[in-house]
């Protein structure tokens, strides 16, 4: 190979290592990338927060009850909904009441109406015709206060605000008062109900503003007693209390099913993550597989370098010689 070849060839060589080493750095860059994005990846997996399963213990809940006798306008069965202390060592009591007490229950007398007639006397007498049968209507004076105040109390002041009520029996014997407005006032076609007197369970709020709870070595209720704030006249003595424990079906089933919609969605996190990991180092792979290459590359053209030098140099040596 002549000088000038030799010289051609050297830098030829040359700029290719050059571009090698130039394409080597760009792989290097590009590696250093995907470190990044998949270190980012990885701190976003840690940052997820991991769904935890419902523990059963967490889902009893204390219930306290107390029963009160002869004790005029508290008996009944009582439970406990909630409490807190006063600022004065008492506590306010929020309880459900659950008691037997005469109401007043309505009834809707569908296709029905009421007839009169008059005696000689003028004196008018009122017959109910039901699906069920006619009854006579009967005035009643004796209890009429009495079941006025029950359907009021029951219903609410002003539902009947007559003097007197009709009354009759049914075939079953069960006595249904009707107020006087709507027997004596009937027109055709006008809608009519009674009322009969019940003996029903009744559940109804009380609360107890100034109450004393006694508590046991387990910081649970043992006994309560109360008093009215506003005159300290006591309401109730000390009474013993029931303690249950109560597990909340309802609040664990919904909390089991709020976990598993969580981890359904944490697993598909994590699944994204993982998949956009995965594509990120195969593409980490190519581009070691391609620097690879280029380190292979780049050694066999030093060595080509090295070979050429060596073949210019002796061609620089033997022209020396000849001028010399």
């Amino acid at each position: 190979m002549g000088l000038a070849a030799s010289q051609a060839r050297f830098l030829g060589i040359t700029a290719r290592k050059s571009n090698i080493e130039y394409e080597g750095q760009q792989v290097n860059q590009q590696r250093t990338a995907l470190a990044e994005e998949v270190n980012a990846l990885y701190n976003k997996l840690l940052s997820l927060e991991v769904p935890v399963a419902p523990d059963t213990t967490e889902f009893y809940e204390t219930n306290y009850s107390f029963s009160l006798d002869n004790t005029e306008g508290y008996d009944g069965d009582y439970l406990v909904k909630s409490y807190y202390q006063n600022d004065d060592g008492t506590y306010y009591l929020n309880t459900e009441r659950t008691y037997n007490k005469n109401v007043a229950v309505g009834t809707v007398l569908a296709n029905s109406n009421i007839t009169s007639t008059t005696d000689s006397e003028g004196k008018k007498t009122y017959t109910l015709n039901t699906p069920d049968g006619s009854f006579a209507l009967t005035a009643n004076a004796q209890n009429s206060k009495s079941m006025i105040a029950l359907i009021n109390s029951t219903y609410g002041e002003g539902t009947v605000t007559d003097e007197s009520l009709y009354y009759y029996q049914d075939a079953d014997g069960v006595t249904h008062y009707m107020s006087a407005s709507q027997v004596e006032g009937y027109t055709e076609g006008g809608s009519l109900s009674s009322y009969i007197s019940s003996n029903s369970e009744v559940t109804e709020t009380v609360i107890f503003e100034s109450a004393n709870i006694v508590f046991d070595a387990n910081n649970r209720f043992q006994s309560i007693s109360a008093t009215d704030p506003n005159t300290g006249a006591t309401l109730f003595n000390s009474t013993e209390v029931d303690t249950t424990r109560v597990y909340d079906t309802e609040g664990y089933d919904a909390a089991l099913r709020d976990y598993t919609m969580s981890k359904d969605e944490y697993d598909k996190q994590v699944a994204d993550l993982n998949a956009q990991t995965e594509s990120l180092q195969q593409e980490d792979k190519v581009l070691e597989l391609r620097l690879n290459q280029i380190d292979t590359e780049q050694n066999e053209l030093q060595t080509e370098l090295e070979a050429v030098k060596a073949v210019l140099d002796k061609n620089i040596e033997n022209t020396f010689n000849t001028f010399s």
